[in-house]
């Protein structure tokens, strides 16, 4: 009974860290490439993607380090939270301020003045869902500490596996 609950768990812990790595890894995939397809000019508008805050500028609504679910939109109004491309090749995040015919004139919720226009091709999306402070275990996790970390967690992964297959076999 009891190695048949903890068959149980090990299977549940084992399902849920793949898919929330798997889940992580299309998200920096569609993030790279609306970047890349931005940074030549094309449009986004379509898809999730994700964005890291470095900055004070939108406080009190986001706050540093924290992650953004961000999704492109065909269009967007004042009052909405984008994250753009500026020209010097940075994610930003601000708040539409107004339109223009050229595209949207931002501000950051804790700056004084507006940005200036931001092409509409410049535009990754709108952001949905913010994730305090999860951005700084995102930073963390690509520093040589979080590489060895990210290491020893398929180790882990591959060890529940093992000890999953001896129960598995002992069972039977």
């Amino acid at each position: 009974m009891r190695k048949k609950i903890l068959l149980t768990i090990i299977r549940i812990f084992s399902v849920v860290l793949a898919v929330v790595l798997l889940l992580v890894l299309c998200l920096n995939i569609s993030t790279l490439w609306a970047v890349g397809r931005i940074k030549q000019g094309r449009h986004v508008t379509s898809g999730y993607f994700c964005a890291i805050i470095s900055s004070g500028s939108m406080e009190p609504t986001v706050s540093v380090n924290d992650l953004l679910l961000v999704r492109g939109e065909e269009s967007y109004q004042p009052g909405d939270v984008i994250t753009y491309i500026s020209p010097r090749g940075n994610m930003v995040t601000h708040r539409v301020f107004e339109l223009t015919e050229d595209g949207y004139i931002t501000q950051g919720d804790a700056n004084n003045v507006p940005d200036g226009t931001i092409s509409k091709q410049r535009v990754l999306g709108r952001v949905v869902y913010i994730a305090p402070g999860v951005g700084a275990i995102t930073e963390g996790l690509s520093t040589p500490m979080g590489i060895a970390f990210i290491v020893c967690i398929c180790l882990l992964i591959w060890l529940i596996n093992r000890v999953r297959r001896r129960l598995y076999e002992d069972e039977t």
